[in-house]
């Protein structure tokens, strides 16, 4: 019977005052929730990553004004901060054969783990393009090492924190392999000789073919170099890469790839980042796009 004339007198009250009272129960609720996700323990939620970036720390490398130069698809990614610092210890080091790029998954130091969303897991993915890993030294897994380059969030992984790319990597011990500083030359007494065979002009839409060598060793004594990775970027006039392709050499040291030219006409540079076990070659031709 209680039951019944608490309902009755509910009742009693008008629409607008039922509402308000509904109203009032759900901004309660809301309350008790909010404070429980993100009250006095701090805990944040999957939907909200934090906010910014660990901080530059200048003296060691130059900040860049446009971090994502040379990186393919870029659109993919969320720029946080265009220059970050983070520190940690390298757990695996692979080579990516889609896209050509360099990748090290790494457990941050502690004071970096704060900027990390709960979606990474306490790791962080860090990438070196190709048109930069000549001029790195490359950590080996176990390593600590200090890493330079661009703090985003990644599309494509659900908005994972990345380090994407990096320019300047400072392993803290001498076990890392070191690069060349770029160009065509390599390390040790044996170069990495590369031939580049590609067309100087193609029509708007047309089939590019591009034929590769890869060799080491002196003149007279060349031995082909298979399974080399390689990297191909057409960059616009102005430096942007407005097409990218990776492949890798067979067991004769060649390789026959075909990029699809541009719609739109134009004078390019075909680029071409070559390497294997620390031994590297970088070169470039001229190609024109002509109007049909």
């Amino acid at each position: 019977m209680r039951v019944r004339d608490g309902w009755r007198r509910l009742g009693r009250l008008g629409g607008r005052h039922v509402l308000v009272v509904g109203v009032a129960v759900l901004v309660a609720a809301g309350a008790a929730v909010t404070f429980n996700l993100v009250g006095d323990h701090g805990v944040r939620t999957a939907m909200a990553p934090p906010a910014g970036g660990p901080a530059w720390q200048g003296g060691v490398a130059p900040c860049r004004q446009d971090p994502m130069a040379g990186v393919p698809q870029p659109t993919r990614f969320i720029v946080v901060a265009g220059c970050s610092t983070v520190s940690g210890t390298v757990r695996q080091v692979r080579r990516d054969p889609v896209d050509g790029e360099l990748n090290l998954q790494v457990i941050p130091d502690q004071a970096y783990t704060r900027f990390l969303p709960p979606g990474n897991h306490g790791q962080l993915r860090v990438a070196a393009v190709p048109r930069d890993i000549p001029a790195l030294r490359i950590p080996e897994a176990g390593q600590h090492a200090s890493f330079y380059g661009a703090w985003v969030l990644d599309r494509n992984q659900h908005r994972q924190a990345a380090m994407h790319p990096v320019w300047m990597i400072a392993p803290t011990s001498d076990r890392a392999s070191p690069a060349p500083s770029g160009g065509a030359v390599v390390l040790g007494r044996n170069r990495l000789q590369v031939r580049l065979v590609a067309p100087p002009s193609v029509p708007v839409g047309g089939a590019m073919d591009i034929f590769v060598r890869v060799e080491s060793g002196r003149s007279g004594a060349r031995r082909p170099e298979a399974e080399a990775n390689l990297f191909f970027e057409i960059r616009a006039q102005d430096g942007r890469g407005v097409q990218w392709k990776a492949a890798t050499t067979n067991a004769l040291g060649k390789a026959r790839v075909t990029l699809v030219a541009l719609e739109q006409p134009g004078d390019f540079e075909l680029w071409l980042y070559a390497d294997k076990v620390g031994r590297w070659a970088v070169m470039h031709v001229p190609i024109s796009v002509l109007g049909r």
